[in-house]
């Protein structure tokens, strides 16, 4: 089970997830928070695997203060930023502090137990629907130049939307309807993947995926590309 920690001001929006996210199965939902002043003590109960943490809250002067500050608490535990707004400063701020995923509160909640998911596996998350640059922006920031294999730079987002869920053993008609497109539309890609890593198959594609070939570094991206309002 991946534990999880709800960190929001929102407690109709904590309440949700609370009570959506262990659904799926493989997710528990371990403590909750409502301010910054509190959520260090309770991430040190809790022991998360994943902290979801609203952007805005009271109490926090200093976002990337508090993130360091979760992190050398529990360096374990991956922390995913929620936010109402799509913001390339919401980005940098998140990413330079260590930030794993930006989740807009507007997605559907299967993205969000997706971008948990990705998380826990060492990758990044970033929702579909903000820019590019905020892409780039985790891109840039979460990921040491050395174990980022050469030929993902080359990847356009939405081939790196394919090569995420290759990575996790998904087929191509799961991946056409997990990103609405066609299996001919993934096959393409997979072919242009191919190439860009240099690899033969679906397999030289998830190692390129995992850095280093054991699973311990994840290449960024972002699944799932439906939307829904979710608060």
């Amino acid at each position: 089970m991946i534990r999880v920690l709800v960190a929001d001001d929102h407690a109709m929006f904590r309440e949700m997830l609370r009570i959506a996210l262990p659904r799926n199965g493989d997710l528990e939902v371990v403590g909750e928070a409502d301010n910054g002043r509190d959520l260090p003590d309770t991430v040190y109960r809790c022991t998360p695997d994943v902290i979801l943490l609203d952007y805005k809250m009271p109490y926090v002067s200093d976002f990337g203060g508090l993130v360091k500050d979760l992190r050398n608490r529990r360096p374990d535990a991956q922390i995913v930023v929620l936010s109402g707004f799509a913001s390339v400063d919401i980005a940098k701020r998140s990413a330079e502090a260590g930030v794993r995923g930006y989740v807009l509160k507007s997605t559907r909640l299967h993205a969000v137990a997706d971008a948990i998911r990705a998380v826990t596996k060492g990758g990044i998350w970033i929702d579909p629907n903000l820019p590019r640059e905020v892409f780039d922006v985790f891109q840039r920031h979460s990921l040491p130049a050395e174990n980022e294999h050469s030929g993902l730079k080359e990847l356009t987002r939405r081939e790196r939307e394919v090569l995420a869920c290759v990575a996790q053993g998904i087929g191509n008609r799961e991946i056409a309807a997990k990103l609405a497109i066609s299996e001919k539309t993934v096959k393409t890609h997979l072919t242009r993947i191919f190439a860009k890593l240099d690899v033969k198959n679906r397999v030289g594609a998830a190692i390129a995926f995992h850095g280093n070939g054991n699973g311990s570094t994840a290449a960024a991206a972002s699944v799932d590309g439906d939307l829904a309002v979710a608060h």
